[in-house]
């Protein structure tokens, strides 16, 4: 996983851990935000490399649909990129350009 893609997963985590099982949350917590390896998290929980793999994976493919579906990062993202444009000769602008990201017409 290279570091844009770590980055990206702790986005999605930090929006969307509460929809992960317990488990799920704390195995891909213990990969993305701590950089355990594969090895140390299965050691840790008493569980093979394979199963620890197998979360990772599934956790990953539930955040990348939740995102697809619900858009939270992204919207977010797009959100602070107008924040930090603001100006105020723009302020109604930016707001206007907010409102329409967060389907508040």
């Amino acid at each position: 996983m290279s570091i844009k893609d770590g980055e990206y997963y702790a986005e999605l985590f930090n929006e969307y851990s509460k929809m992960l099982t317990d488990n799920q949350r704390s195995v891909f917590e213990m990969y993305c935000m701590c950089d355990l390896s594969l090895g140390e998290i299965a050691e840790i929980k008493a569980i093979t490399r394979q199963s620890v793999l197998d979360t990772v994976t599934k956790s990953k493919k539930l955040l990348l649909d939740l995102e697809s579906k619900l858009h939270l990062v992204a919207k977010k993202n797009a959100i602070y990129e107008l924040i930090g444009s603001l100006t105020p000769q723009n302020t109604q602008e930016i707001g206007e350009s907010i409102k329409n990201i967060l389907g508040d017409d």
